[in-house]
């Protein structure tokens, strides 16, 4: 039987607790609770066992993986088959530190022993053939004695930790009673009276180690049969020094030894507060001697042994903050009082009891709490009754006493009932009549007897009514007022007697008025002034004795929303808004208060002053409590148990016993100033993480870390290493998000660095030197540790900053200078030696334009009279002799001119003017030119286009004479009946030369895309010897080489200027072929490098245009016609030669006289004086003379009244622009180079005198007119019109050919030219450039362009086939043209 009755146990049990200090519940706490989880880097949800080291880390152990928790961040420890350092199983099952704070943790495999320094562990496993090796690997429990003994429980019996590492071993022996009841040990406790319990499946016994027996307990022997083979999980003992013992299935056991007696507590499914389950897992007592049990599926309880009861924490899917999960296998209570609370899958649970500052109420699912969370107002009644307004929720009666809520809502089918569910204040006045002021809902009063309410409306047929039913506030004055605040409709006092209002709108005699229609805000200061907020027209004071208003804050664009105003007890007025103001009374203005705790920035929502003139403050980011005097602040936040962060305008309220309300959108607050506790832990601080370049660094010899660094003190980095932080905790688990950090990098950092939030220090690119990181924190209530953690640093300089590097480099310094020195007068004389070579080649240029010059003047004496012969003498048997001096003469003309362009393009002269252009018919025009002398050597000549090339940029001018010299160069040395090519190509990628020499000029620019240009033939070629001197300037490849020495150099330069490449194939006696490649898109050139419209092109190839310059032979039949026309007009008029060369002038005389008179001067003196004496109607003047050169000479004729009229021209042997644009300059109407050709200089002599008007009549009209008139019918001249139409509409296209004109008109090649031939007598090719040539000289006569920009405008590419074209249509040059336009 049981040793004593229940009923007497009981008593005596009772007894004990009261006499002995045990404590009560007057109700259950309210535990809330933080939940660290997965999210928050936790290993796994399944806990098994909790514990705090000596340095205040928490350890989790759980069913996979070893987590150990700073407050801020979990390091997890897991089993690594490839490291034998790891733990030797994820499944944790105990954790316990040793004397030497050494971390031992249990497993299902093995014991393990943590090395914190080094983060590695060292495993302990039973092997059977290894003498006193552990006995299971199975870990169930470790226990630290009182002498500092280790003890671990096995599956297979108890084991004594030895000095070396060994175990002694104790076990269950069937010969023997005084041994384990059963080796699977679930648990080991040592009492207060150092009596060692050990927990096992067969119950608990009595472990008597200095003999090693164990014994069991004199009451367990006759236990109930319901108690017997009862399974032990855990014990512990209470503050009477009673057993508590935990079971599996049999509940709580507690048994006192001084009695000798047990007591059983279990669960009852008919009892509401019995235990929550019978498998008890684990059992704390606090530091507070509390008694939590922790069961299977019965969740966390609280145990009274005064009143037998326990109270049951379970999980509760409407409560947030509630226990996570029904099982709760883990229980611990840190250094501060925490309790951490380990479930099974559901993770952890911490309660910080002292984080309990506020006490909260919100709307929960039983009708007995608060009607709606949006807490708006607060009244506390003549009773002590707290009535509260919410928005939304009517209103409610709070008894404090009992907590419970009584609700008044709005109903539309009972008039007395409130006005409205928005309930925006409430008031009790001095009569006792209680106000409540609504949203939409008027006024209502409250009748206390019958718990009925009394609406007052707006009705706008009452002006005595209230003016709105948009009520914000009520306020009584010192006079025993009621003024009601009202949104849309001002300011009202009420009649409490009549229950009449008046609308307060203008001061005394109309003098002053109340600004804003919107009053939120009323209070009264201690000198009977009236405060009135408003969020539409700022604040306003008024003055009851003298009937006015004062306004503030009504001058900004943006009225502020002044919803406090506040009087403190020294009566200072203090209103709220976006920041904090305190009225100066002196200046008559707000400023703002402080801007500590960001209190010029935070929407201020409430004020209440406590007895100790500290002032609690509700803003939009949580409560701040701050000393008005010496402006100490204390900020609070939803981790100290605030509804919210933020709360709402004027719910606040002060109790006549000092507890506050503060409400929010969330609930409302309550407290007591003077309970409200700072936690005094001062936490420790570690650095808990080491990164470099962002990448943790680890432990090992090859990193800088050679042990955990929340042990290091020093740390070694060399100067790549420069980038790193540090990251660290305080270890402080009470409200752990509002600790707060100061860190400093002595000799980096100037000041302290403080931090919340963010847990990590950076740096970046710290230069090499000694460094000490400094370190220290506070709590959640800001108590600080001045301890300060340093952590010493070094970063070693780059070998190039050490001393020994500087001294090198002091010494390859200065051999670097006598190195450069020698170097540098190395390249002077290289540089002299190059410069002197150019200088040769510029003196050679020079040479030659000079002697060029000097050759203009014979030549024209040469080829003047050849064409005096020619002409005069055609039948004679030397003609032949004279063409072959007169082709020859031209030949030494071009020669010259290929010189002097050569010139241009070495001097830097010639520029670039890209524009973009069809390639394919560009090739087409100048191919033509060569057709006939190809067929005349009777050789091949083929033209092979690529269609794919469509938009290409290129410089017309400088690509036609790159081609035309290749092609020249490919003529010249190719025997009749050879072969060649003229080719464009896309691409080089496929393309196989012919020939083995080669040569390669390649431009160091990169273009995006190129086009190729191919010369080819099959003449002599070139040796591998002298391939590589092809371009060099005056090279000739044999001694029978024909040219001038430049061609190919000049064909280089101009493919240099181009930013192109040469590549060059060729064998001796089999062919060449050349190759030049220049980029084709506009994004390859430069702004300053493209052709726009109206541009000029100031500098020109002559050489291009020689062959059509030099001679313009118009045909006999033109000039007698011109000659007898001006014959008929004009008397011999008379023209004064000036030229300073005899023969010159002579040759010209006998030329001129027969159809004019010929007076002559020397030079420009003389000539000038002679034209002031004889009015000439002509003078033609040589440029360099003695005395007065031709262009000073010009410029006196053109600058003389008398003489000014007569036309000047001007011959030179400087054919270069500066020395045309100097001629043109002097006044010079015409501009002839030397040689002269002598039927031009006398057709133009003849055509000054005829009227400039009649030359634009003559090219400028529209000749086709003509043409379109001769048709016959209606329909032809319909067809010819379109034709017109159609090829002047796409004229400037260079692609408008044959072809493109048939698909345009809709016929036939044969039936087009049929036609065309019939209407106009002309081939269909043949009109086009008609059209083509007359549509350029009316933009030469009347639009003013550029001979370039004609060209391009009238659909011609190439300045050799326009010049031809014109020439051959109009009898003279393009420029020859426009030089006689502007006569």
């Amino acid at each position: 039987m049981f040793p004593i009755k229940p009923i007497t146990f009981l008593l005596r049990f009772t007894f004990l607790y009261f006499c002995l200090g045990g404590i009560t519940f007057a109700q259950i706490p309210n535990l809330k609770f933080k939940h660290i989880t997965n999210e928050q880097g936790l290993s796994n949800s399944t806990i098994e066992s909790i514990y705090q080291d000596s340095r205040g880390f928490i350890w989790f152990g759980t069913r996979d993986g070893l987590n150990r928790y700073d407050g801020n961040e979990m390091v997890v420890f897991k089993n690594d088959p490839k490291d034998e350092n790891s733990i030797s199983d994820n499944y944790i099952t105990y954790i316990q530190e040793d004397k030497n704070s050494n971390l031992w943790i249990g497993t299902i495999n093995g014991l393990n022993r943590f090395d914190e320094r080094k983060n590695t562990f060292t495993r302990f496993n039973h092997t059977a053939k290894k003498a006193k090796s552990i006995s299971d690997n199975y870990i169930t429990c470790i226990k630290n004695d009182s002498k500092n003994r280790l003890w671990i429980c096995t599956r297979n019996g108890i084991n004594l930790l030895q000095e070396d590492q060994s175990f002694v071993t104790f076990q269950h022996q069937k010969s023997s009673s005084n041994t384990l009841s059963n080796n699977r040990v679930n648990y080991f406790f040592e009492d207060s009276n150092h009596n060692f319990w050990v927990g096992t499946e067969s119950g608990i016994q009595l472990f008597e180690i200095a003999s090693g027996t164990f014994r069991e307990i004199e009451a367990f022997k006759n236990l109930p049969f319901s108690l017997k083979s009862y399974a032990v999980n855990c014990i512990n003992e209470d503050r009477q020094g009673n057993l508590l013992i935990g079971t599996n299935g049999n509940g709580l056991i507690i048994y006192n030894h001084q009695l000798n007696t047990i007591k059983q507590y279990s669960h009852q499914e008919t009892v509401a507060k019995s235990l929550g389950n019978n498998l008890v897992k684990m059992i704390l007592v606090d530091a507070k001697k509390n008694i939590w049990v922790g069961c299977i599926n019965g969740g966390l309880n609280l145990f009274d042994p005064v009143s037998g009861i326990f109270f049951n924490y379970q999980y509760r899917p409407d409560e947030p903050k509630s226990l996570s999960q029904r099982t709760v296998s883990a229980l611990f209570e840190d250094n501060q009082g925490n309790l951490w609370v380990g479930t099974h899958r559901g993770g952890i649970n911490l309660y910080m009891p002292q984080t309990e500052k506020f006490t909260l109420y919100r709307q929960e699912p039983n009708l007995n709490s608060l009607s709606y969370n949006d807490v708006k107002a607060f009244c506390e009644d003549s009773f002590g009754n707290i009535w509260i307004g919410t928005d939304g929720g009517g209103l409610n009666l709070f008894n404090r006493k009992n907590n419970s809520f009584k609700h008044f809502k709005y109903s539309p089918f009972n008039k007395n009932s409130i006005g409205s569910n928005e309930v925006l204040d409430i008031h009790e006045d001095k009569k006792g009549n209680l106000w409540i002021a609504t949203w939409g809902g008027g006024l209502s009063l409250h009748n206390r007897s019958s718990n009925t309410f009394t609406r007052f409306l707006n009705n706008p047929a009452d002006k005595n009514s209230v003016s709105s039913n948009y009520i914000q506030q009520i306020f009584e004055d010192s006079h025993q007022n009621l003024w009601i605040a009202t949104y849309f409709g001002g300011l009202n006092l009420l009649n409490t007697e009549t229950k009449r209002f008046t609308r307060l709108v203008y001061g005394k005699n109309n003098r002053s008025q109340l600004f804003g229609n919107n009053i939120i805000a009323i209070n009264e200061d201690k000198k009977g002034n009236i405060w009135i907020g408003t969020d539409d027209g700022g604040l306003n004071r008024y003055n009851i004795a003298t009937q006015t208003f004062t306004h503030y804050f009504n001058n900004e664009s943006k009225k502020p929303d002044l919803r406090i105003i506040f009087i403190d007890k020294k009566g200072r007025v203090w209103v709220g808004q976006k920041g904090l103001y305190l009225f100066d009374e002196g200046e008559n203005t707000f400023k703002i208060f402080s801007e500590k705790a960001n209190l010029d920035t935070e929407f201020i929502k409430g004020m209440v002053e406590d007895a100790e003139g500290n002032f609690w403050i509700a803003t939009s980011n949580g409560i701040t409590k701050i000393n008005p005097e010496t402006k100490l602040a204390k900020k609070y936040n939803t981790v100290d148990g605030l509804q919210g962060l933020e709360f709402e305008a004027n719910a606040f309220l002060m109790t006549k016993d000092g507890e506050i309300f503060f409400g929010g959108v969330n609930g409302f607050n309550t407290f007591y100033p003077q309970k409200i506790t700072t936690n005094t832990f001062t936490p420790p601080v570690y650095i808990t993480d080491f990164q470099i370049f962002n990448k943790k660094v680890a432990i090992s010899d090859d990193t800088p870390l050679n042990e955990d660094i929340s042990f290091a003190k020093a740390i070694d980095l060399s100067y790549k290493e420069s980038t790193f932080s540090f990251g660290f905790a305080a270890l402080n688990y009470t409200a752990s998000e509002n600790n707060q950090y100061a860190y400093k990098l002595e000799n980096w950092d100037k000041d302290w660095i403080y931090v919340s939030k963010e847990k990590k220090a950076s740096y970046t690119n710290v230069s090499p030197g000694d460094y000490t990181f400094q370190i220290k924190a506070s709590n959640n209530d800001g108590i600080w540790n001045e301890k300060i953690y340093q952590l010493a640093l070094h970063i070693s300089p780059p070998f190039w900053a050490t001393w020994w590097f500087r001294a090198l480099t002091v010494i390859t310094i200065i051999s670097g200078i006598v190195a450069f020195y020698n170097f540098k007068r190395r390249l002077e004389i290289q540089q002299l030696e190059e410069q002197k070579k150019e200088e040769i080649h510029q003196e050679q240029l020079q040479f030659f334009t000079n002697i060029s010059h000097e050759f203009r003047t014979p030549l024209s004496l040469i080829l003047g009279p050849l064409e005096k012969l020619k002409k005069e003498f055609p039948n004679s048997p030397a003609h032949p002799y004279y063409d072959l001096m007169y082709r020859n003469a031209n030949r030494l003309i071009g020669l010259i001119n290929e010189l002097m362009d050569f010139r241009k393009v070495e001097s830097g002269v010639l520029k670039l003017n890209v524009m973009q252009g069809n390639i394919n018919t560009f090739l087409k025009e100048i191919s033509d030119e060569f057709a006939d002398l190809a067929q005349e050597k009777k050789i091949t000549f083929e033209v092979l286009q690529d269609n794919q090339l469509t938009e290409t940029w290129f410089d017309r001018q400088i690509l036609e004479k790159i081609i035309i010299n290749l092609l020249s160069n490919a003529f010249k040395y190719i025997d009749n009946g050879k072969h060649v090519i003229l080719q464009v190509l896309d691409s080089l990628e496929n393309y196989q030369a012919q020939f083995s020499n080669e040569l390669k000029i390649l431009n160091e620019y990169q273009g995006t895309h190129y086009l190729y240009i191919r010369v080819a033939d099959d003449g002599i070629g070139i040796s591998k010897e002298s391939i590589s001197n092809l371009f060099e300037r005056y090279y000739k490849t044999t001694e029978t080489h024909l040219g001038s020495g430049i061609g190919l150099a000049f064909v280089k330069s101009l493919t240099n200027l181009h930013k192109g490449s040469i590549w060059v194939y060729s064998e001796k006696d089999k062919g060449t072929e050349i190759i030049i490649g220049i980029p084709c898109k506009r994004e390859d050139y430069a702004e300053k490098e493209l052709w726009i419209k109206n541009k000029e092109v100031l500098v020109k190839l002559e050489s291009i245009s020689t062959k059509y310059d030099v001679a313009l032979n118009l045909g006999e039949e033109v000039s007698v016609k011109v000659r007898e026309k001006v014959s008929e007009e004009l008397a011999k008029p008379t023209i004064l030669l000036v030229d300073d060369n005899d023969e010159l002038r002579t040759f010209l005389k006998e030329t001129l006289r027969k159809n004019y008179k010929i007076i002559e001067a020397l030079n420009g003196q003389l000539g000038y004086e002679m034209a002031k004496e004889t009015f000439p109607d002509l003078i033609i003047s040589d440029v360099m003379m003695p005395v007065m050169n031709g262009n000073i000479f010009c410029k006196k004729v053109k600058e003389d009244d008398e003489i000014s009229h007569i036309p000047f021209l001007m011959l030179t042997a400087k054919d270069g622009t500066e020395s045309k644009i100097e001629g043109v300059e002097s006044g010079a109407d015409f501009y002839f180079s030397k040689p002269i050709s002598i039927e031009l200089l006398e057709l133009t002599i003849k055509n000054i005198f005829i009227q400039k008007q009649k030359l634009k009549e003559k090219y400028g009209n529209d000749q086709l007119t003509e043409v379109v008139e001769l048709a016959h019918s209606q329909k032809d001249k319909a067809f010819l019109m379109e034709l017109i139409g159609m090829i002047e509409a796409h004229l400037s296209n260079p692609e408008m050919n044959i072809d493109y004109i048939c698909s345009q008109m809709g016929m036939s090649r044969t039936k087009l030219y049929t036609k065309v031939k019939e209407l106009t007598g002309q081939a269909i090719g043949d009109f086009i450039r008609t059209i083509r040539l007359k549509k350029a000289v009316q933009l030469m006569t009347q639009e003013n362009m550029a001979i370039a920009e004609v060209m391009y405008n009238v659909g011609i590419q190439t300045q050799s086939y326009f010049t031809k074209a014109f020439k051959n249509e109009f009898g003279k040059t393009p420029m020859q043209f426009l030089k006689d336009l502007k006569k």
